[in-house]
């Protein structure tokens, strides 16, 4: 290979990671403020399906956030199915500066992870937006008229097999948490010690575990009966 044909593949790498990096970001910052909304569900029934009926009363704002989400979506898988691919073809290419870092069992196993969660979003959407799981309790209305996220949530999530879905999902999204931060912050160029190397695993991993204790505290509160409708 030709030093300019380097270069070109260098940078079409590169290119790639940083769009690759920046639709993560905005994925995980959709992530983070979802779980912020749905542990209103701890306040109460009132709180949750107060929250549920103001996202439903703006309805293209919640369009334009969709469309913007699965854009990034779409983005996200197309550059990570195309960096393998270009990565496999030039015998795994490196950054310009390598940092001799063994590979973790997270990093060997994005691609994994990352179609477990895909395929875990096209079950939620079915679940909880078009009700096509347990349709029995999606239509559900409070005394105030409003959709009963509550009690759908609590009688949801009784099925033993819903809440092992949920939890096999959360397992793959921490999993491919705990090393997508690191690999945005490599990318960006963020990290350049020892030092900032550690510390970005360690946040990438603290995020991780976060979030998915966070999502996991609805289901696992529901079906061990600490709350109960």
């Amino acid at each position: 290979m030709s030093k300019n044909n380097q270069v070109n593949l260098d940078s079409s790498v590169i290119g790639k990671k940083i769009f690759l990096g920046f639709s993560g970001l905005v994925l995980l910052s959709f992530v983070t403020f979802h779980l912020l909304g749905n542990l209103s569900f701890f306040a109460g029934q009132d709180a949750i399906n107060n929250y549920a009926h103001f996202l439903h009363s703006h309805p293209n704002i919640i369009n334009v956030a969709r469309s913007f989400l699965l854009l990034n979506l779409v983005a996200h898988v197309y550059y990570s199915i195309s960096l393998t691919l270009t990565n496999r073809a030039a015998r795994q290419v490196q950054y310009e500066v390598k940092n001799n870092m063994r590979e973790t069992f997270a990093s060997s196993t994005m691609i994994i992870s990352g179609i477990t969660i895909l395929l875990f979003v096209c079950f939620h959407l079915a679940h909880f937006t078009l009700g096509y799981i347990q349709p029995e309790n999606y239509h559900m209305i409070d005394t105030q008229d409003r959709v009963d996220v509550y009690t759908m949530l609590v009688r949801d999530f009784q099925s033993q097999y819903i809440v092992l879905i949920y939890l096999a999902a959360m397992s793959a999204l921490g999993l491919h948490l705990s090393h997508a931060f690191f690999s945005v912050c490599q990318t960006f160029s963020i990290l350049s010690t020892g030092t900032s190397i550690h510390k970005s695993v360690q946040v990438s991993r603290g995020i991780a575990l976060v979030l998915i204790f966070g999502y996991l505290t609805i289901p696992f509160s529901i079906f061990l009966k600490v709350i109960e409708a």
